[in-house]
């Protein structure tokens, strides 16, 4: 089963890093269809889009306050099972993406306790 598990973190890694920025990739071509090339307007515009409406708002907010819990786990479970770098999974989320990061670290925490059972 922890085997299982690890798989999927995997892919889910995978698929954390590819799936949202093939989202990015296409909000990029679509600006520059409406004639926006400078990346400045390009954040502006996307940043803009994260608070256009009620259900964007709820989005956001939700994940504003996964991530802060997410952030705390990281830390907390981190340094419990004596992960390396644990830290370095929150400046992931930011570059990367939070589906990454997240997947990320707990492929890392399981293979670490996989190897910790052997």
């Amino acid at each position: 089963m922890q085997k299982l598990r690890l798989g999927l973190y995997g892919a889910l890694t995978a698929a954390g890093i590819g799936w949202p920025w093939y989202c990015i990739y296409k909000f990029v071509k679509e600006t520059e269809a409406l004639g926006l090339t400078d990346p400045v307007e390009i954040v502006n515009l996307f940043s803009a889009g994260v608070w256009a409406n009620a259900s964007a708002g709820f989005i956001a907010a939700d994940l504003t306050l996964v991530l802060i819990a997410s952030f705390i786990f990281y830390a907390a479970e981190g340094m419990r099972v004596g992960m390396k770098r644990w830290y370095l999974y929150i400046p992931f989320t930011f570059a990367i993406s939070f589906a990454f990061s997240f997947g990320l670290f707990m492929f890392n925490r399981e293979r670490l306790i996989l190897n910790k059972l052997d």
